[in-house]
């Protein structure tokens, strides 16, 4: 069966080509496995709850877009008739109706690890055709100049009974003139209850969602989203000015959600890792949640993440997407925040996506056992870095990476390993042994042990990394003499009594390999065959031009050089186990992991070449 939506069409439509409902809802709300659900032109202002899910992959609800047709899902509604206040402050007023059970302006951001920065901030947000402003600290803190000029355009509103009353500063310019609108709803995309599976969601822009904070120990919001089911696929959709989070793979609803913010008697660490075992519990298990494919969306101007996801994005692939500034406005604070943050990601694929202008690229906190992150490339994510992994007990791998922020590589975990990426920026590798962290079973959601984090277990294998004279971090180093604390693999395999190091309090061995160090980049002391060209000036930029991104270096002219050095290709055999949960860096389905393409999908060859590219025949690529 397909159903047909268009947004301009009369009331009273049955769904047929010829009599298409008017809204999302209708069709969601009739739609059963097997259905597709069309969408024409226009723009849904509506919250699109499915009242039903697929059977498995042949049996999935299709929700897509009409040949041709660009429909816009948003979480807006407009809001007309401004009057002149004083200065440049302007006045509009809401019937609170408008907002049903949920006022976005009543309703502060709050959670666990979230920070205000001093001020109070709502879910709800005013736009100026289409730009999100800034929200006022306080009525009277509108009527003052602005801090900066980047924050001119500003609104502050408040309840006053049966209304909502807007103020705002647009800059000296009229909003009559222009187009209004406000956030009215919490999500754009997302069902209501919990297990509604096998939904596919196509070629749909999904705005201006009043989201709420979406930390791991709470329940996730997203304008779009799963909301703890199986087997989505998200693709070729656009997600933006979402308040919070843009695609969320999340936690569903629990009693103890924020308990720390609640209570922070247990702290954090205690609070999550209570609510992982309460969701283990509850029945968290591949076979009902995640195994999600997120692909080919252009996700920006979110204001905590672009995905997040904890424990019902495990088993998912991530895979094409272009997510790009991510909390840049700095409203607002608080852990969580990265173009892509998940937890427990175990299993999760997160491929070939492009990652940039955020406050911090991709972050693995806690569980990314099994994970893959590779094919990526990540640049001007400054303000942090690139890629943080954190208490994650591996296996990890990390290859075919470009990472060009200022710091590349924040690595507070261990058992990953790190195969042909080029680091331009900093890498940190730093224990943590202040917190129990879990591992699981091969494969699984069950709760292998737990352990501190000692620190090592990584292989650094066949990467370039290229120095530079940015002193934007102090700590870390440009290549792999970041690990000068570290154990070495020959000292550490056993100590005193055939104890092993991790008993002693000692990190884990390291091993690294035949990386390549330019433009003073700098080896471990360890390091077997470590390559260097003291004489040539590498050069990797990102170069953005009519609408497209290219990837642009001249390590083409080292061809020679690289094709010299050529080294055997990565395989699950070379990379061993994982030291704490004993499991292989191998593929999800327990096959055989080969480092078989480079970056660009080019094949590798048994003897292949040091760094992502292959040949070296990368003067210019194509990103996005």
């Amino acid at each position: 069966m397909i159903y047909h939506v268009l947004q301009s069409a009369p009331a009273g439509g049955d769904g047929s080509a010829r009599r298409p409902f008017s809204t999302i809802s209708q069709a969601a709300a009739l739609a059963m496995p097997g259905d597709t659900v069309q969408i024409g032109d226009g723009v849904y202002r509506e919250w699109v709850r499915p009242r039903n899910g697929g059977l498995g992959n042949n049996q999935r609800i299709t929700y897509c877009s009409a040949p041709g047709a660009h429909p816009v899902v948003s979480g807006a509604e407009l809001l007309e008739r401004w009057t002149h206040d004083r200065g440049q402050v302007w006045r509009a007023e809401a019937d609170n109706a408008l907002f049903g059970s949920y006022n976005p302006y009543a309703d502060e951001i709050f959670g666990d690890w979230y920070d205000g920065l001093g001020q109070a901030h709502h879910t709800g947000e005013v736009f100026l055709n289409g730009e999100a402003l800034y929200e006022a600290a306080s009525l009277a803190a509108l009527y003052e100049p602005p801090a900066s000029p980047e924050k001119a355009l500003r609104w502050f509103a408040q309840s006053e009974g049966s209304r909502t009353v807007f103020y705002a500063d647009f800059g000296g310019q009229d909003p009559n003139g222009g187009c209004v609108e406000i956030s009215v709803r919490p999500f754009c995309f997302f069902p209501q209850q919990t297990g509604l599976n096998y939904i596919t969601v196509r070629g749909l822009t999904f705005c201006q969602a009043a989201t709420q904070w979406a930390p791991p120990t709470a329940f996730q919001p997203g304008a779009v989203g799963p909301h703890w089911s199986k087997g989505w696929i998200i693709e070729d959709c656009v997600v933006h000015d979402s308040k919070c989070c843009g695609i969320s793979l999340g936690k569903k609803r629990d009693i103890r959600d924020n308990a720390w913010s609640l209570d922070p008697a247990k702290g954090g660490t205690q609070t999550y890792t209570e609510l992982i075992f309460s969701n283990l519990r509850d029945g968290w298990s591949r076979e009902s949640v995640g195994g999600h494919i997120v692909r080919n969306n252009e996700i920006y101007n979110c204001g905590q993440s672009g995905i997040v996801g904890c424990m019902g994005g495990a088993f998912s692939t991530i895979t094409g997407n272009h997510i790009h500034h991510v909390n840049l406005r700095g409203e607002f604070s608080g852990a969580e925040m990265a173009g892509i943050k998940l937890h427990a990601a175990i299993d999760v694929v997160i491929e070939h996506n492009i990652i940039h202008d955020c406050c911090k690229g991709i972050w693995l906190d806690w569980e990314a056992q099994g994970a893959a992150v590779r094919r990526n490339v990540l640049f001007r994510n400054d303000r942090e870095e690139d890629l943080f992994l954190e208490v994650c007990h591996g296996p990890c791998l990390v290859e075919n990476n470009v990472l060009l922020s200022a710091r590349s590589f924040l690595n507070v975990s261990q058992g990953t390993a790190c195969v042909h990426n080029l680091f331009a920026g900093k890498i940190l590798a730093v224990p943590d042994t202040n917190r129990f962290t879990m591992y699981h079973l091969p494969h699984s959601t069950q709760v292998g042990g737990v352990m501190l984090i000692y620190g090592g277990d990584d292989r650094m294998l066949y990467n370039i990394f290229i120095g530079s004279d940015r002193e934007v971090w102090q700590d870390g180093a440009y290549g792999t003499a970041c690990y000068a604390d570290y154990s070495h693999e020959a000292a550490a395999k056993t100590m005193e009594n055939d104890t092993p190091a991790a008993d002693l309090g000692r990190t884990l061995p390291v091993t690294a390999r035949e990386n390549l160090y330019l433009n003073g980049a700098q080896s471990w002391a360890h390091e077997a065959d470590p390559h260097a060209l003291p004489d040539f000036c590498a050069r990797v930029s990102v170069e953005e031009q009519d609408g497209h991104f290219w990837l642009c270096t001249n390590l083409d002219e080292i061809a020679d050089q690289l094709d010299g050095w050529r080294v055997d290709r990565v395989t699950t055999e070379l990379l061993g186990t994982a030291f704490e949960p004993g499991q292989p860096f191998e593929n999800r389905d327990e096959s055989p992991r080969v480092v078989d393409a480079d970056l660009t999908g080019l094949p590798r060859p048994k003897k292949t070449c040091i760094g992502p590219f292959e040949g070296a025949a990368c003067r210019r690529i194509l990103l996005v």
